[in-house]
């Protein structure tokens, strides 16, 4: 089934059992780069109650639809929570929903994602989201020790894309998709070592690069020093100065 009409059922799915406000499409699907059986299709529903969109009702769609080659996930929002910056995530509130609102297209109702203000994100946020990519990190040095390389490849290549990001935003940028951050990537005073990271880690999410596993154990290692000794400790001494927007 072609992703459009795929999309399109599911959208009549959802308006038969549920009440929404806005039904929207977001993330790599709305950019160049959505690989099927490596990205996300990703759909967000807003609501004026839970009640109105039940949580059950969208897994139990998503599970339906998804296939080997597409990953459905579908969610749903409240307006309140996106315009108030609180939300039921485990990211960085800020970060999450300035990428959602930078990375959404409404295919049914109301245009609301294109008409919310976008977060200010300061530089504890940065840090926050550092973290998280270093506990990314972690988790895939777990799935490696459980044998699992799919999931230990996934876990280390995204957190050495995402704590790059973070540097990116601790500069006050706030690029979009893995071909920017590594774009602009080549403007941070790196080592030559965490650049062939980067380089690695970009080759894994376009499928051009695949890695033993003594290379992804090695891989997993490097990356966990590069988010915990490079990315976290750089925005830390510049937390230390203080707290401020670091992008507006």
């Amino acid at each position: 089934m072609k992703l459009d009409v795929l999309i399109n059922k599911v959208k009549d799915e959802i308006l038969f059992k549920t009440n929404p406000v806005s039904i929207f499409l977001y993330g790599s699907y709305n950019t160049t780069e959505y690989l099927p059986g490596v990205s996300d299709l990703e759909i967000g529903v807003f609501r004026k109650k839970k009640e109105d969109v039940p949580g059950e009702i969208l897994r139990e769609i998503a599970r339906r639809y998804s296939t080997k080659k597409i990953s459905l996930r579908i969610y749903g929002y409240d307006v309140s929570g996106l315009k108030r910056v609180k939300i039921n995530s485990p990211f960085t509130k800020s970060v999450f929903i300035r990428h959602l609102i930078l990375t959404s297209k409404t295919i049914w109702g109301k245009k609301v994602m294109e008409n919310l203000p976008l977060p200010s994100i300061s530089l504890i946020d940065v840090y926050r989201e550092a973290c998280f990519s270093t506990m990314r990190a972690l988790s895939g040095l777990f799935f490696l020790r459980a044998e699992n390389l799919a999931e230990a490849t996934e876990m280390a290549y995204k957190a050495c894309m995402f704590s790059t990001l973070s540097l990116e935003q601790m500069m006050g940028k706030f690029p979009v998709g893995f071909r920017n951050i590594v774009k602009l990537s080549k403007k941070l005073p790196l080592k030559p070592e965490e650049r062939k990271l980067i380089k690695i880690a970009y080759g894994i999410r376009q499928r051009k690069t695949k890695l033993s596993k003594n290379q992804l154990s090695s891989f997993v290692f490097e990356v966990m020093t590069y988010c915990s000794q490079t990315v976290e400790e750089r925005i830390l001494e510049k937390l230390k100065r203080g707290n401020k927007i670091s992008v507006r």
